[in-house]
């Protein structure tokens, strides 16, 4: 794996899940963390002399531009900048509101767009970065009783492939990763364990995704070997979609 000389990944949704384990997977890595969340979770007890925490409401443009100047004069530079921090609450069509509604594009859609914003400059400076969305194998599907959730998702891959035009010239790369279910808290405050167990043993390979497959996706792209990789999306998820 190559990994930038100097400067960090910064981390949205960090405090659990997907993004927790991200994090240390980065920090075995030997990258620079700087670790952004609203709780710090598991991480509120880790100590490392390569990981920052910040406490960052994506919702909040302020919060994220303190983070990000946090980031810049710990570690010098922003290399990465991977975005996690999302909700997901079902909802029969009908029964959508407009707090539900904004709660989905504010956190999901506008907090990915201010949090690469924030970096960006930086980025531009010094002509290298790699910017990895989470979107969802449900921007393609669709699924019962979560409109909301898979419009913000597929807002998200339309983001990225524009991002991606956009910088590209500045050898900045953008990309995503499209997680099929995963085993992580959201699905399971939201589904059975009947129904978890039932998608387990319709996927070809016998079983749900967990928050390390999607997190070794994520170091994938950004790892700096992966160098003329940019505007696509991963799709990660045992074979359960192939289109």
């Amino acid at each position: 794996m190559s990994k930038p000389d100097k400067g960090c990944v910064c981390v949205t949704g960090a405090g659990g899940g997907i993004g927790e384990t991200l994090v240390r997977r980065l920090l075995e890595e030997g990258y620079q963390v700087s670790a952004w969340d609203v709780a710090p979770g598991a991480l509120g007890v880790a100590t490392h002399a390569n990981l920052l925490f910040e406490r960052v409401d994506v919702r909040d443009k302020a919060s994220i531009e303190t983070a990000r100047d946090k980031a810049l004069a710990r570690f010098g530079a922003i290399y990465g900048l991977v975005c996690l921090a999302g909700i997901y609450r079902t909802q029969p069509f009908l029964e959508i509101d407009d707090a539900s509604w904004a709660d989905h594009f504010q956190i999901n859609l506008k907090g990915t767009l201010l949090c690469a914003q924030s970096v960006l400059p930086s980025m531009r400076a010094q002509k290298s970065g790699s910017i990895v969305f989470f979107s969802s194998s449900l921007a393609r599907t669709g699924g019962r009783n979560s409109a909301a959730y898979s419009a913000t998702k597929g807002g998200i891959l339309g983001l990225m492939r524009s991002m991606a035009l956009d910088v590209a010239r500045d050898q900045i790369r953008v990309n995503a990763v499209s997680p099929a279910i995963a085993d992580t808290a959201m699905p399971r405050a939201n589904l059975s364990d009947t129904v978890l167990a039932a998608r387990a043993a319709a996927n070809p390979m016998g079983r749900i995704g967990t928050p390390l497959d999607m997190a070794e996706a994520a170091l994938f792209l950004l790892d700096r070997d992966n160098a003329f990789m940019t505007g696509q999306d991963l799709r990660v998820n045992g074979g359960s979609l192939l289109f």
